[in-house]
């Protein structure tokens, strides 16, 4: 009887150890990977007489934000979130938390989903001022989340389907793959797509030379602007040279669509775009941006066209293996605001430039100290604004790891 009891405890832990093993190769092993990142620190921002435009808070990318170092940070799309005039905020702030899953199966199919993990108390919400999050709510943001598969064709096409970060620009929408803490306006506010939900190509004729080409339903939001059944898109073409590491690019992109809903071509979203970071030396890059962008006027004669011209300039220089510092420059200039579904973008009529120095320090590896001093004036020229001239200036340290 004894000697049963022990065949079967020995058939038991045979099928178990096959069945863990079974298990590990399903839900680990085959192609899994997993990385993210941290991002938390501490601010101090003041501004002077007048307050920003409040119109600043967009929700056209997917968080809302307003002008200076803190404008991520001060509670975007709550009340309040623009500062008002001689007025000083000291914060703590948690930018996110990101998860980023991959899964691969065989050599040509690929899925990744990258979730943001936020809470708005701790200055890290999204939202809009139509929507804020409710005070300490705890938001799942769904970042990217597509799949790719590779069409056997010349040097192979890569497709990918479903929500993805747009190829545009040269400021990455993480905090952690950026030289600063802080957006330009050229990122913050949608002037250019920031993520897209649709289908792009991708094929690199050459190591040096390659082309993205997307359509998506829409280029600010991650849905349609109006109900038509003509998708926006855009491409970008690239071409890259330099050793590894110290890799120079310089891209050229177009993109547009009915984002007013109006299918005539003469009333479409048109834009160029331009952007380029360039190793000079071993040890400094200059980087920049260069945008145009329509937005024609609906059907109703008062609302007009709308045009906005931005620029941006980086200088990034390696002081040695662990120190490096960065300036950066931006301008916007938005001409007319418009209306009636078109994407109101800045949010004003006016010019803004938002100058930033900054450093970092590489405390281990995947992990750096970002000091930021940032200093904004905007002048809103919409009607009934008066020209009105505001600034703020400020600085934030944040612990950015990356895994």
């Amino acid at each position: 009887m004894k000697k049963l009891h022990f065949i079967l405890a020995l058939v038991v832990a045979v099928f178990g150890i096959q069945y863990s093993a079974q298990a590990e190769e399903k839900y680990v092993a085959g192609g899994f990977e997993a990385s993210g990142n941290v991002v938390s620190g501490f601010g101090w921002q003041h501004q002077m007489t007048n307050a920003h435009p409040a119109a600043a808070i967009s929700a056209n990318g997917d968080a809302g934000s307003t002008y200076g170092v803190l404008g991520k940070y001060n509670g975007a799309g709550a009340a309040g979130a623009v500062p008002g005039g001689k007025n000083d905020r000291f914060t703590f702030f948690v930018d996110s938390v990101e998860l980023d899953l991959m899964k691969s199966f065989g050599e040509n199919i690929r899925f990744r989903a990258d979730l943001d993990f936020t809470r708005p108390v701790s200055g890290s919400g999204t939202g809009s001022a139509a929507a804020p999050q409710a005070a300490g709510q705890g938001v799942l943001g769904l970042e990217q989340a597509y799949g790719t598969f590779n069409i056997p064709a010349g040097n192979g096409i890569e497709v990918a389907i479903g929500r993805m970060d747009a190829p545009h620009g040269f400021e990455a929408r993480d905090v952690v793959d950026n030289h600063l803490l802080s957006n330009t306006q050229l990122l913050r506010a949608g002037l250019r797509p920031v993520s897209i939900t649709g289908g792009k190509l991708y094929y690199a004729f050459t190591d040096a030379v390659d082309f993205h080409f997307y359509i998506s339903n829409s280029l600010v939001a991650d849905t349609q602007k109006a109900v038509v059944d003509i998708p926006s898109g855009g491409f970008r073409l690239g071409y890259n040279w330099g050793e590894e590491g110290h890799e120079s690019t310089f891209g050229f992109s177009a993109f547009g669509g009915p984002e007013n809903g109006q299918k005539k071509l003469s009333r479409w979203t048109y834009a160029g775009d331009v952007d380029w970071n360039w190793w000079i030396t071993e040890s400094f890059a200059f980087g920049g941006e260069g945008l145009f962008r329509r937005d024609s006027k609906t059907g109703a004669a008062a609302i007009p066209h709308q045009e906005v011209f931005a620029g941006l300039l980086n200088l990034h220089y390696m002081f040695n293996d662990v120190w490096d510092g960065t300036f950066s420059g931006a301008y916007t200039e938005q001409r007319d605001i418009a209306g009636g579904g078109v994407p109101v973008l800045t949010g004003f009529e006016g010019t803004s430039a938002e100058l930033s120095l900054g450093g970092g320090y590489a405390v281990a590896d995947g992990a750096r100290v970002v000091l930021e001093g940032r200093f904004d004036w905007v002048k809103n020229k919409t009607a009934g604004a008066g020209n009105a001239k505001s600034y703020d200036i400020g600085g934030a340290l944040a612990l950015a790891y990356d895994f």
